[in-house]
């Protein structure tokens, strides 16, 4: 598992530029022709990828397969159950004296609570423990989240998956022992099309309920002025792209 995350971070941004950059350097005596077009492709695509146009596009590439919910579409879905997907945790916690959900995971449960208020729907929880050395799994820290602090139950707790893939599989299982073959699927929207393809293929019928979708800009001049916030963006963009694309060939 270290060694895929590790394969991950190489093929992303800013990281596979930079080697580039760095491998250009080593080669430019040698085989200076190869150095300079290596150098100019990892400057041109890390400028270009940090340029609010091409993260919104890359974005919206994925937000638009899946549009958000009204509260009636919500409460009118037929779904058995719903399911959230965890994103993570912060590890310190140092104010609550304990680990606490990250960002990610914190905007999806607080669509999981709303949801689960509009519906009263059974909930489960989705997440193991991934590279940290926190004894909790993100699935009771996910419960303990929405019981003390959204005030919503928790019926179901998967704690053994480290990606997508296996919080699909690992839910399934439970679900179908509670005779659910339906759920309502709470992730963010940019999350949104590779989670309903794993949950789809471990044997689901999902309604997808993203949330928190990312901005998109318009197309200004300011929009290829390259920004941290939309390298980051780029950045989950091509994550997702590459996991479907993994999920696709039969992870």
């Amino acid at each position: 598992m270290t060694l895929r995350y590790l394969l991950k971070f190489l093929v992303l941004p800013p990281l596979a530029q930079l080697l580039g950059l760095l491998l250009a350097i080593l080669l430019w005596r040698r085989l200076p022709r190869l150095a300079r077009a290596l150098a100019i492709l990892s400057t041109v695509s890390l400028w270009l990828l940090a340029t609010p146009r091409l993260s919104a596009w890359l974005i919206d590439g994925l937000e638009q397969q899946h549009p958000l919910l009204t509260p009636t579409e919500l409460s009118d879905s037929n779904a058995q159950a719903i399911v959230v997907i965890s994103a993570g945790l912060d590890p310190n916690g140092t104010e609550f004296d304990r680990p606490s959900a990250s960002e990610h995971t914190l905007v999806r449960l607080r669509y999981a609570a709303f949801a689960q208020r509009q519906t009263g729907l059974p909930l489960l929880v989705s997440g193991g423990r991934v590279l940290t050395h926190s004894q909790l799994t993100l699935a009771e820290i996910m419960a303990t989240e929405l019981v003390t602090q959204f005030r919503v139950p928790v019926r179901w707790l998967e704690g053994r998956s480290r990606n997508t893939a296996e919080n699909a599989r690992y839910s399934a299982e439970i679900l179908r022992r509670a005779d659910v073959d339906s759920v309502l699927l709470i992730t963010e929207a940019f999350h949104m099309p590779r989670a309903v393809m794993a949950f789809e293929n471990a044997g689901l019928r999902v309604i997808a309920a993203p949330t928190a979708p990312l901005n998109s800009s318009e197309s200004r001049l300011l929009n290829w002025v390259p920004t941290a916030t939309a390298l980051n963006q780029s950045t989950l963009a091509l994550h997702e792209y590459l996991g479907w694309l993994v999920y696709r060939l039969g992870y």
